[in-house]
C-alpha cells in the first residue's frame, strides 16, 4: 500500500515538473528568440547569424540596400541633390524703341511741327463749347506727362479764350529741345511753351501761358 502511494506521488511531481518547461501558447519555444538575440545554435560556424553571407560580415556591404533618404522631386521642383535649373531663354527687348538719344537740332522742319504742336494745343484748349471730359480727350494728347495733372481738373468754362485768331510764330528757339510760340487768339497772344525728348520725340506743351494782364 505505501508503495502504491509512493509511487503515485512520483508520477505527480514528474507531471508537474513536465508542465512547467512546457513553452506556452503564443509564447516563443526558443528564450534567445525574444529582442533578437542570436542564440549560440542559431550562428553558423564563422560566428554570424544564419542567413547572413560571409561577405556581410566581413564588412563587403556591396549587396546591402541604402537605408537612408532618398531626395525625390516634389511638384517638379529639383530634388536637393539635383544642380540648379539652367535659365535658356534670352530676354526680350524692344528692338523698335532707339538704344541711345537722337540728336536734336533746328532746322525748318522741327520749326514747322513745333508751329503747329502750339496751334493744335491752343484749338484744344480754346474749345470751351465742348463738355469737360471732352474738352480734356481733346487736350490731354498734346501736354507732357508733367502738365497733365496741372490742366486735367480745369473747368473749360473758365477758360476766357474762344478761338485761334492768327498764325502762330516761333518766338525762342535757343534751345533744341525746348521752343517758345506765340499764337494770337481773340483775347490776345499766349505763349505756348513747348518740350521734346529728343530729335525724334514729338514737341508737346509744357505750359500754356495767358497774355499779360488778362
Amino acid at each position: 500500500m505505501r508503495r502504491a502511494v509512493v509511487t503515485v506521488v512520483v508520477v505527480v511531481v514528474l507531471a508537474i515538473g513536465t508542465w512547467v518547461g512546457w513553452p506556452r501558447e503564443g509564447g516563443p519555444a526558443d528564450p534567445g528568440a525574444q529582442a533578437g538575440v542570436v542564440t549560440p545554435r542559431d550562428q553558423d560556424d564563422f560566428g554570424n547569424p544564419e542567413g547572413t553571407s560571409d561577405d556581410v560580415a566581413s564588412g563587403d556591404q556591396a549587396d546591402v540596400p541604402a537605408t537612408g533618404p532618398v531626395d525625390e522631386p516634389v511638384d517638379d521642383q529639383p530634388a536637393a541633390g539635383d544642380p540648379a535649373l539652367e535659365v535658356t531663354a534670352e530676354p526680350e527687348f524692344d528692338e523698335s524703341a532707339p538704344s541711345e538719344p537722337v540728336e536734336a537740332t533746328w532746322d525748318d522742319t522741327v520749326r514747322t511741327a513745333a508751329l503747329d504742336a502750339a496751334r493744335a494745343t491752343m484749338t484744344a484748349f480754346a474749345a470751351t463749347d465742348q463738355t469737360a471730359a471732352a474738352w480734356w480727350d481733346g487736350l490731354e494728347p498734346l501736354l507732357t506727362p508733367q502738365a497733365r495733372p496741372v490742366y486735367q481738373d480745369v473747368d473749360p468754362r473758365l477758360v476766357p479764350v474762344t478761338q485761334v485768331t492768327g498764325d502762330p510764330e516761333v518766338t525762342d528757339e535757343t534751345s533744341t529741345l525746348l521752343a517758345e510760340v506765340a499764337v494770337p487768339t481773340d483775347i490776345g497772344p499766349y505763349t505756348v511753351l513747348l518740350t521734346r525728348a529728343d530729335g525724334a520725340a514729338p514737341w508737346l506743351a509744357e505750359q500754356i501761358r495767358p497774355p499779360e494782364g488778362s
